[in-house]
């Protein structure tokens, strides 16, 4: 077998070996029992793969390069059982926390359109519904911390390779403190709600892969899902006003802005981490710091204007 680079991390031999192991030992099979083991390219934190057994379709996730230094396995399976039982996620077959490996139900869907109105009702009020639930777990999730974590671990002759990179972060800091401000509550969020999270299909929508979940600022989720794709102002309201399902108020329109900076900072991060690991992130990159810097003025904006008011 040739070497396949994924979206998520080149998978080889040695890696499909120890893949096939893990599957037979799950179902109690042979290799050879196993079929059409073939990469899904969606995802960027890990290596995916389908497969096929005794009749029905599944998914593998393979830890691709450098998810160690961002995700905690165990917080990622509390998780988990709190949005299987609010039925926001029931793909899950087996996973390992110490490995990092988790095998799921293949969902037949196709791929969630950003500028489908229809989708984006139903993502965006299956984020809803998360950050309403009751139940919370016990661990933050800071976005600006998480994203300093992230930082310690990249080489710092490969760290800050964007325009405007400083003034970018200092904008960001700030947004961070003023949105404590807006009063805000926070709540369970998913961490990565952008559309190759959401399996989608007439009669049903899962929300899938919870490794950055937490107790965080809504914001972040909303700001996941926006920097997923490429929005207009206009689009973006739209999400808002779905989320909100009226128009925001003043205060909640900046602090979501504020947040869709602070997540392009984030995913930044995420970016420089890969790419320091050899991993090419492609057109992301370039979406990503755009998210950051324009969102980041423009909020800034309308809190230094409601400031003087």
């Amino acid at each position: 077998m040739k070497d396949i680079q994924t979206t998520g991390g080149l998978f080889t031999a040695q890696i499909r070996d120890q893949i096939y192991s893990i599957i037979c030992r799950v179902f109690h099979c042979k290799p050879e029992e196993i079929e059409d083991l073939v990469p899904v390219q969606e995802g960027m934190t890990n290596i995916v793969l389908s497969f096929r057994y005794n009749g029905g379709k599944y998914v593998y996730r393979h830890p691709g390069l450098g998810s160690e230094a961002l995700v905690n396995r165990g917080r990622e399976a509390i998780m988990q059982k709190i949005v299987e039982d609010a039925g926001i996620d029931t793909t899950l077959v087996a996973m390992n926390v110490e490995q990092g490996w988790r095998i799921s139900r293949f969902i037949e869907h196709r791929d969630f359109d950003y500028h489908n109105l229809n989708d984006m009702v139903r993502g965006v009020m299956l984020l809803r519904r998360l950050h309403q639930s009751p139940v919370r777990v016990r661990w933050d999730f800071d976005v600006i911390e998480k994203a300093e974590g992230i930082r310690d671990q990249i080489d710092p002759d490969k760290y800050g390779h964007f325009e405007d990179f400083e003034a970018i972060r200092d904008r960001c800091y700030r947004l961070h403190e003023l949105a404590k401000t807006d009063g805000i509550r926070r709540c369970n969020v998913h961490g990565d709600a952008r559309d190759v999270n959401f399996l989608i299909n007439k009669e049903e929508i899962h929300l899938i892969d919870w490794e950055y979940s937490g107790y965080c600022d809504p914001g972040f989720d909303i700001g996941s899902y926006i920097c997923g794709g490429r929005h207009s102002i206009e689009e973006i309201d739209r999400i808002l006003f779905t989320y909100f399902r009226r128009k925001p108020t003043r205060k909640q329109k900046r602090h979501f802005y504020a947040y869709i900076a602070i997540t392009g900072w984030f995913y930044m991060h995420w970016t420089m981490l890969k790419e320091s690991k050899g991993q090419v992130v492609g057109i992301h990159k370039t979406q990503w710091h755009d998210y950051a810097k324009r969102f980041s003025l423009m909020a800034l904006e309308m809190y230094e204007q409601d400031g003087r008011q």
